[in-house]
C-alpha cells in the first residue's frame, strides 16, 4: 500500500495538465461492472510515459508508448477483475485506513492548495483519489487473503535452490575501505595535492586516519570518519582499484588523482574470492523464491477469474 501511495504521488506529479475531461473519461474497457478509463490509463503510465519521453523521439517513441499503453491496459484489466471478485466476497476496508493513504499523499506536497491543484490538472477530486485507494486497498486485500497466504517456501526448497545454483552467490575478492577526498573544485589544484600529500604523512607519522576524515574529507563519508564499507574487485576506477588491492591489510595509498580531486585509501580488511554461504543467503533466497511462485499463483487465479468474467476492449 506504502508503494501504490508514492506511485499515485508521482503520477501526480509527472502529469502535464490535461484539458477535456471528456478525453480523461473516455473509457478503455469494461470488466465485468468496473470501467477503465483513459485517466486510469495515464495514471499508472505516467512514470514510464516520462522516461520513455527522454529517451526516444519519433517512431521509436510512438511504438514504445504504443506497447506501454497495451502492457499498462491489460494489467489494469486484471486489477479490475480481482477488484470486481473482492467487491462480490464483500471485502471490508475501513474509512481510516484509506484516509491514511490520501494524508500520506497530501502530505508530500507543500500545501493543502498545491495538492488540490495537483489533482484538479488531471480533472481529479480528493474524493476520486480517496475511491481509488479504496479499491486498491479492497483488492491488495483480496490478493492476501486468496493468494498471499497460500503461498509458501520450505526450508528445503531453499537449501535445493541454493545447491543448483551456486554461481549466483559467487563473491569476488574485496576490500573494506576508508577515504579521504580533498576535492579540486573547492580549492587550486597544487594546493589539493599538498593537502593530501601533507595528510598522508601525517598518517604515516601516526595521526588517526578516521580523525582526519572527519576533519578534512570531502567525500560524502567524511562524518563517519571516510567508513565506505566493503568493495569488490571491479568496482572502483581502473588505477584505484588496481592500488587498493595491491596494498595489505592497515595500508594506505599515496594521494590518487581522479576529476574530483585527490583520494586517500586505507584498507581496513580483505576477503578472497569465495562462495556465501547458506546462512548469509537464505532470506535472499526465500524472498525470490516467494515471488515466483506468488507471481505463478496470482497468475493462475487471474485467469480463473476471466473464465467467468465479461471484458470488452473499446
Amino acid at each position: 500500500m506504502r508503494r501504490a501511495t508514492a506511485l499515485c504521488l508521482m503520477a501526480l506529479c509527472l502529469l502535464a495538465p490535461v484539458s477535456g475531461a471528456e478525453v480523461l473519461e473516455r473509457i478503455l474497457a469494461v470488466v465485468n461492472d468496473e470501467v477503465i478509463t483513459e485517466q486510469d490509463l495515464q495514471i499508472v503510465m505516467a512514470p514510464v510515459a516520462a522516461q520513455f519521453r527522454t529517451q526516444y523521439t519519433g517512431v521509436e517513441l510512438e511504438e514504445r508508448m504504443g506497447q506501454a499503453r497495451r502492457d499498462f491496459l491489460s494489467k489494469l484489466i486484471e486489477e479490475k477483475l480481482i477488484l470486481s471478485e473482492a467487491k462480490k466476497m464483500q471485502v471490508i476496508v475501513k474509512d481510516s485506513e484509506v484516509d491514511e493513504m490520501v494524508a500520506d499523499v497530501r502530505n508530500k506536497f507543500q500545501d493543502r492548495e498545491s495538492f488540490l491543484q495537483a489533482l484538479e490538472d488531471q480533472g481529479m477530486s480528493e474524493k476520486k483519489l480517496w475511491e481509488r485507494f479504496r479499491d486498491q486497498i479492497m483488492t491488495s486485500k483480496l490478493v492476501g487473503y486468496d493468494v498471499k497466504s497460500k503461498v509458501s517456501v520450505s526450508p528445503g526448497e531453499i537449501s535445493e535452490y541454493y545447491r543448483s545454483n551456486q554461481d549466483e552467490f559467487q563473491q569476488g575478492e574485496r576490500v573494506r575501505l576508508q577515504q579521504i577526498l580533498v576535492r579540486v573544485s573547492t580549492r587550486k589544484p597544487e594546493e589539493a595535492r599538498s593537502l593530501a600529500e601533507s595528510l598522508v604523512k601525517q598518517i604515516s607519522e601516526g595521526a588517526s586516519f578516521e580523525e582526519l576524515a572527519k576533519t578534512h574529507s570531502e567525500g560524502a563519508e567524511a562524518k563517519e570518519g571516510g567508513e565506505m564499507g566493503w568493495m569488490e574487485r571491479g568496482q572502483l576506477l581502473g588505477e584505484i582499484d588496481e592500488k587498493v588491492f595491491a596494498l595489505p591489510v592497515g595500508g594506505i595509498t599515496n594521494p590518487i588523482e581522479t576529476s574530483l580531486g585527490y583520494h586517500i585509501f586505507k584498507v581496513l580488511e580483505k576477503q578472497p574470492a569465495s562462495l556465501r554461504s547458506l546462512s548469509d543467503v537464505r532470506s535472499e533466497i526465500q524472498d525470490r523464491l516467494f515471488k515466483q511462485k506468488l507471481k505463478k499463483r496470482l497468475d493462475t487465479y487471474v485467469e480463473d477469474l476471466k473464465k467467468n468474467a465479461y471484458i470488452s476492449i473499446r
